[in-house]
């Protein structure tokens, strides 16, 4: 029977453990509460790093959808006039994914666009994210619009004692980060050798490397067909002359 060991280098106790070997560094034993300046820095870098990370692509491992029952409260407004209501966003939202907003909707609106919206006439929703809230113009009344989205959530780590506690810096040795953490160990050492003002150009790159081939994974690609026209596109009898298959005849 097979049987497996894997080494998580999500931890923060291994991140750091880590990142000290590559840099040559003594590793901590206690990483989330060691008093060395260089594991200190090393700890604030991670937590740079890991938002750098989400404002760098749109993670599978971060990507969430949510629904915001948009309805009206209260009298509707005089003829005319225009009403707008905010609505909370998900404790962990980061940004929206771009065209995920169902039903169709109009934003996220600029403060102009929003001012003309307000004394315009429209049955589609209008929105706007400020204030850690997200509004809309006009809301419909009861039962109201289910607005359904995806976002990119900020729940980075999972935490050490509660596996259904999610925050957005790491803490504790046992917490883990979400994201890979191969990329979150050299994209640390990468602000770690930048804020002690060493050459990061070699760690750069070997943190490019390995970002590009994770996202390369994470997106997929399409299989590319040898012929043109809209035939199969996989390769067979259809798109491959038949000597490639069964043999020149």
């Amino acid at each position: 029977m097979t049987t497996y060991s894997m080494t998580n280098f999500s931890t923060l106790q291994t991140l750091i453990n880590t990142c000290c070997a590559l840099l040559s560094l003594s590793q901590p034993s206690d990483a989330a509460g060691s008093p060395d300046p260089n594991v200190v820095l090393m700890r604030t870098a991670a937590s740079l790093a890991s938002l750098e990370m989400l404002n760098a692509y749109e993670w599978a491992d971060l990507t969430k959808r949510g629904s915001i029952t948009v309805v009206a409260s209260g009298a509707p407004p005089p003829p005319g006039e225009s009403t707008e209501l905010g609505f909370a966003l998900p404790e962990d939202f980061f940004r929206f994914i771009d065209q995920t907003q169902q039903p169709l909707a109009i934003g996220p609106v600029t403060p102009q666009g929003w001012m003309v919206h307000a004394t315009s006439a429209t049955s589609r929703l209008t929105w706007q994210v400020r204030e850690r809230q997200i509004f809309f113009l006009n809301p419909p009344p009861a039962p109201g619009q289910d607005f359904k989205f995806m976002y990119l959530s900020q729940a980075l780590v999972r935490d050490a004692d509660n596996p259904d506690l999610f925050k957005n810096v790491a803490t504790k040795n046992g917490d883990v980060f979400v994201l890979d953490g191969i990329l979150m160990a050299l994209i640390t050492k990468v602000k770690w050798l930048e804020a002690k003002g060493f050459d990061s150009a070699a760690a750069l790159r070997d943190f490019l490397l390995a970002f590009d081939s994770r996202v390369g994974a994470q997106k997929g690609a399409h299989v590319l067909s040898l012929v043109g026209g809209r035939g199969p596109s996989y390769l067979g009898p259809g798109n491959v002359p038949e000597g490639s298959i069964y043999g020149m005849r």
